[in-house]
């Protein structure tokens, strides 16, 4: 652990409840650099109350290179609002709100048919990428085989840092990896409130709370089944 260059003791729980979703999010943002954001200056990003969305939009928005715009449920608007990170944020319902004449990337966490749908008879031909990135929304229905605009393709973390790796050298990936993480842990502090707890109650109730809808985005939770 005192190797990574991204590690620090004092935020072990952050470390635990975002960093393999911040890799994620970082590797993303990597990617559609390389790609030159495939031609557009717009990304829209579903799921957007999501820790590795949040993580992407983050590091988007320090780049400066595109404008960053966040889906997200009307419950969580306000939280995604105050992140900082997002351009704009717009709920599910008023995807047809959005500008749809200039070439847009789309980078869909939840997995939501509707929504999926919804994007890409939106701005059609003027969606330039279309990525499948998470599974939030797993219980809804599928989209659609025959969706106009760019083909959604499955982004896959593992195939990027085997890319970089063979880029940059392992060294140099972390080494980058870890700086952009600390600068994610300290804007963190700001929106996310983590909470350690032990014992099968407490486990329990945050999975219940998960399972039905009540978690809050601005809430984090390292669980131990022991006392």
């Amino acid at each position: 652990m005192l190797s990574d260059p991204g590690y620090a003791p004092e935020s072990e729980d952050r470390q635990a409840l975002l960093q393999p979703l911040f890799m994620t999010g970082w590797l993303l943002a990597d990617f559609l650099e390389d790609e030159k954001l495939f031609g557009a200056r717009r990304v829209l990003l579903a799921s957007a109350s999501s820790k590795t969305a949040v993580s992407l939009a983050f590091v988007l928005s320090r780049s400066g290179a595109c404008e960053v715009i966040g889906l997200t449920s009307r419950r969580n608007t306000s939280f995604v609002e105050k992140l900082g990170c997002y351009d704009g944020v717009v709920p599910y319902d008023e995807i047809p709100s959005i500008a749809a004449g200039a070439p847009i990337v789309f980078i869909d966490m939840a997995n939501d048919g509707a929504v999926v749908n919804a994007v890409h008879h939106h701005f059609r031909d003027q969606l330039v990428h279309s990525s499948v990135v998470g599974l939030t929304h797993w219980e809804s229905a599928p989209r659609a085989s025959d969706l106009p605009g760019a083909k959604p393709a499955f982004f896959f973390a593992p195939s990027r840092i085997e890319k970089r790796t063979r880029d940059w050298g392992g060294r140099v990936l972390q080494q980058r990896m870890g700086k952009a993480w600390r600068d994610f842990v300290s804007d963190s502090q700001g929106w996310l409130e983590t909470s350690v707890e032990h014992g099968r109650a407490a486990v329990e109730r945050v999975y219940r709370d998960t399972l039905e809808g009540r978690a809050r985005p601005d809430r984090g939770y390292v669980l131990s089944l022991g006392d």
